[in-house]
């Protein structure tokens, strides 16, 4: 699903397949703008559609025009890089004022809510976009600082304060406009390259609210569908991830596994019934996992003889890297892959999103743990599973 940003230009084009098309206009007054274009763009989720254009008149103004059956998604520009949009359509009367040298920092719009609280929003991102410059002029200028590491702590520090004030704003503004389309605007908003200030999975319920609003009010809108399908594929997920969690959760019986060795041999998760196992999903290319490896071997060495055992599940897509990573951290144990990357029959069965990924399991097969990392997993093994005597 894509993740439309008006700052890359890519505003997703709301328009009706019905209705009857109506000219609007965008006319205004801008300072030191004699004799310069100024031009009309059709925002559309690809490009944008040159629809007007004309030469600003000596005294500052300019009259713009475009026919559309309902609102849409329109920018405005002076200078090739710098953009201001509107939301336009049936029989709109736009007026701009500002300096066609600095257009984005300095316009103002009247007759079209929907083109004022773009503003709005606009003006805000801009502010945020200026201290967020501050702080990467001052991160450039430290890097020989001797307590250079010092700074970034506190540039870090600061940059989160801001983009968490940020998020407030843009989650009450969302709130307070949700009969707007300029709402969607809010949604995907990036402040770096594919940084955005919110994020579907993490920021659901704002995403959620902003469909059902202009579900009801936009139905036929090309933006609304798109994002109400975005909506329901998340839904989808969040359900998939729900039901994954309590079929993973403590208590349940893991899932069966019946993957190769190296020796080409099949392993069964479940043969190794009546030891504690550690069912552990791994690569040879993930850092991560190669790093919690050497502790692995520590507690494998510690516990073996007494009823534990490791169940290593690779994602590797290379035979021989995969062989190479078990022969240089010295891994001892039961090995499984089918080589197939992410693509690995136990991604979906486990719902793997990430690793390294452990699961600990009691003699029966049950999952009594999870993510047992570092000392946690010996700290489990001493005290609850095997008792050190």
């Amino acid at each position: 699903m894509s993740k439309n940003t008006w700052l890359a230009g890519i505003i997703i084009l709301l328009i009706s397949c019905n209705g009857e098309r109506s000219t609007f206009k965008v006319s205004g007054n801008l300072e030191n703008g004699d004799g310069i274009m100024v031009y009309l763009k059709e925002m559309t989720s690809t490009e944008m559609i040159p629809v007007d254009s004309t030469r600003i008149n000596a005294d500052g103004t300019f009259d713009l025009s475009g026919t559309s059956a309902e609102n849409r998604f329109y920018a405005i520009h002076t200078q090739p890089e710098s953009f201001i949009y509107i939301l336009a359509g049936k029989g709109d009367k736009i007026t701009i004022e500002g300096d066609a040298l600095e257009l984005s920092s300095t316009y103002q719009v009247d007759g079209s809510e929907d083109s004022r609280l773009i503003r709005e929003l606009t003006a805000e991102q801009n502010k945020v976009l200026a201290k967020i410059y501050q702080l990467n002029r001052i991160f450039t200028d430290s890097v020989h600082n001797q307590n250079f590491m010092e700074i970034k702590s506190g540039l870090d520090s600061v940059y989160a304060g801001i983009l968490g004030a940020y998020r407030e704003y843009t989650f009450a503004f969302i709130e307070n406009n949700l009969h707007s389309q300029a709402s969607l605007m809010a949604l995907y908003q990036q402040i770096g390259p594919r940084h955005f200030v919110l994020e579907p999975e993490k920021d659901f319920t704002y995403f959620a609210m902003v469909d059902s609003s202009l579900g009801i009010l936009y139905p036929e809108s090309d933006a609304v569908q798109d994002l109400h399908r975005q909506v329901e594929e998340l839904k989808q997920k969040r359900l998939f991830e729900s039901m994954s969690a309590a079929r993973l959760s403590t208590g349940t019986s893991a899932p069966e596994i019946a993957l190769p060795n190296p020796d080409g041999d099949t392993i069964l998760l479940s043969s190794l019934r009546d030891q504690y196992v550690l069912l552990d999903f791994w690569a040879s290319w993930c850092p991560p996992c190669r790093e919690e490896n050497p502790n692995l071997v520590k507690v494998y060495k510690k516990y073996h003889n007494k009823g534990f055992e490791i169940y290593q599940v690779s994602l590797d897509k290379n035979r021989n890297a995969w062989l190479k990573g078990i022969e240089e951290d010295q891994l001892h144990w039961v090995h499984v892959s089918d080589l197939q990357f992410w693509n690995s029959i136990v991604v979906p069965v486990y719902n793997i999103q990430g690793i390294p990924l452990s699961y600990l399991l009691d003699k029966e097969g049950r999952i009594i743990a999870q993510n047992l990392r570092g000392d946690l997993l010996e700290q489990k093994l001493k005290e609850t599973l095997i008792p050190d005597k």
